[in-house]
């Protein structure tokens, strides 16, 4: 599995956006960029891609910016690796002709993927990167 520099700027916009929910007021792209370490020019294409989906929705104006259209519970990883990245597991033509073994093998493994992917949303990201922020580092 290889996730393209689209689909990880892509997911770290929704955890942004999602860490600021359920606020209403819209997060600014510059807010987005700055956090997430994602370069402007990339983040303008991603939210319209995103707005598409009708995952974000945007907002007008001097303190306009992005909200989430969904709630983060209701967005999973796995829909978004998929409609901004492609196929979980991307294979040769030949990898996939019906009388080779693997063919199979390789349907199990991303359906495998998919799964696990699928019962992971943002919500779940949002608890577990609220959770590093307030874990205490010792050392000895």
């Amino acid at each position: 599995m290889r996730i393209s520099a689209r689909c990880d700027y892509a997911c770290k916009a929704l955890l942004e956006l999602a860490l600021h929910w359920p606020s209403k007021e819209p997060v600014q792209l510059h807010t987005i960029s700055s956090h997430q370490g994602i370069p402007m020019k990339y983040l303008v294409q991603i939210l319209i891609q995103l707005k598409r989906m009708d995952i974000v929705n945007s907002i007008r104006g001097k303190q306009g910016g992005y909200i989430l259209s969904k709630l983060p519970s209701k967005i999973s990883l796995g829909d978004v690796i998929r409609k901004t990245g492609g196929p979980f597991l991307s294979l040769a033509s030949s990898a996939v002709k019906k009388d080779l073994i693997f063919a199979a093998i390789w349907k199990e493994v991303e359906n495998a993927i998919a799964k696990v992917l699928d019962k992971i949303t943002f919500e779940d990201i949002t608890n577990r990167a609220r959770g590093m922020d307030g874990a205490a580092i010792y050392q000895i």
